[in-house]
């Protein structure tokens, strides 16, 4: 593959002309009961007590980055997206989210209609909290629902069982949350196409405006990969989690569901509009213990361990936007990795793709001219096509899209 020396100038003009849109802010949250065995996010078990000293430390952290922002830019910068990741954010009492709430109102200012999003586990809600955190402003919940299957959920050790699930879903309707997301995971040890299409069934019964639906990936640490080495599971047959794949893109078609991203699906006006935000390769800052950000062409993430970020928040001095105290880490992006990042993250984008035009003038570069033979490839291939100024993957492409991503970097 060839990659165009071009300098950072037209990628800094482009995101100059972004400074004043609005922001994505992803918010973690670390805390968790327990510990799934397929899981290897930033989450601890025995930190509950660092609860409202986590929630006094984000907030600082957000009115920290807020005033840097403001400084570079000259004003606030206002937000149209939060997203409370994790760990399980509904761990949180509504008093420590609204105080972390209220720092992220004052110091990027919601628009009117700002997306509020808050992971959830099935089992850790009832009807005062979620008629709680409504009232706090939270507009969207994803619930992280996994299967309908008890012995799938209990191979993933999950707390809830299905029934919990369908319980959050009447709950969070009754409060007036109707904009909700229901995850799925895939390609399970032991999973059959069968109980995948339980699984897809039961949750379109729940009628949700939008699912998530991941492949199971067994990462280095996890009990699952324990389990693996010592022979207590076997590998998923990736061919029969091609399979279920192209089973939920056939039922999602049926039941009206947009496939706009390679893993979400969502009924008309329902996408998710922070995770746009990522797979379009706009800016968001990334607050909380383990969080990752983007903004003015700097990629960094902050410490991961909670009481390191608690002390660094109480201790450390601020960089510059957008560097907490509590940042670990950061580098500025070369045009070779803008480039691949920009073509990578919306080539997820099945319907919007690639807007060729864009990206010649992002870079001064056209997609031709920076990616040659190995472009010409993946067209001649059927993995990707170039409609209406647009690149996007094929139907095809869908099933190795980390193909042809890897050709691309």
């Amino acid at each position: 593959m060839l990659i165009v020396n071009c300098g950072l100038e037209m990628a800094n003009d482009y995101n100059g002309r972004m400074n004043h849109e609005p922001l994505s802010l992803y918010l973690h949250i670390p805390f968790c009961r327990h510990r799934c065995a397929y899981c290897d996010f930033n989450t601890y078990t025995s930190l509950g007590d660092l609860q409202s000293v986590y929630a006094d430390a984000l907030s600082k952290e957000v009115r920290q980055v807020g005033e840097l922002a403001e400084a570079a830019y000259g004003g606030k910068r206002p937000s149209h997206t939060l997203f409370f990741g994790g760990g399980t954010p509904s761990l949180m009492t509504p008093s420590d989210l609204g105080h972390i709430l209220a720092a992220t109102r004052e110091a990027f200012p919601w628009t009117p209609d700002v997306e509020i999003t808050m992971e959830a586990n099935p089992g850790t809600v009832d009807v005062a909290y979620l008629t709680a955190v409504h009232s706090l402003g939270i507009n969207r919940i994803s619930f992280g629902v996994q299967s309908a299957i008890a012995s799938e959920l209990a191979l993933l050790e999950r707390e809830h069982d299905f029934a919990t699930a369908v319980d959050a879903v009447k709950m969070a309707r009754s409060v007036g949350l109707h904009n909700f997301s229901l995850d799925l995971i895939y390609g399970l040890p032991g999973q059959t196409l069968a109980s995948w299409a339980q699984s897809l069934r039961a949750a379109l019964a729940l009628q949700p405006p939008h699912l998530s639906l991941y492949c199971l990936t067994i990462e280095p640490g996890t009990p699952m990969m324990r389990w693996l080495e010592n022979g207590r599971i076997t590998l998923p047959d990736p061919d029969l989690a091609a399979d279920q794949y192209e089973l939920a893109c056939t039922l999602l078609a049926e039941q009206g569901f947009g496939h706009y991203e390679i893993s979400n699906w969502a009924q008309p006006g329902y996408e998710c509009e922070h995770n746009l935000t990522y797979w379009r390769n706009h800016e968001y800052l990334g607050l909380g213990a383990g969080a990752h950000g983007y903004a003015r062409n700097v990629r960094y993430h902050v410490v991961k361990q909670p009481r390191v970020y608690v002390r660094r928040m109480a201790e450390g001095m601020p960089q510059t936007f957008p560097l907490s105290a509590a940042v670990a880490d950061s580098h500025e992006l070369d045009a070779a990795e803008a480039m691949t990042d920009t073509m990578i993250t919306q080539l997820r984008l099945l319907q919007e793709g690639l807007d060729v035009a864009a990206f010649a003038a992002q870079f001064g570069r056209t997609v031709d001219e920076v990616y040659g033979n190995t472009l010409a490839q993946l067209l001649a291939w059927g993995l990707l096509e170039r409609e209406n100024g647009r690149l996007r993957l094929t139907e095809q492409g869908y099933f190795l899209s980390n193909q042809v991503f890897y050709r691309l970097s």
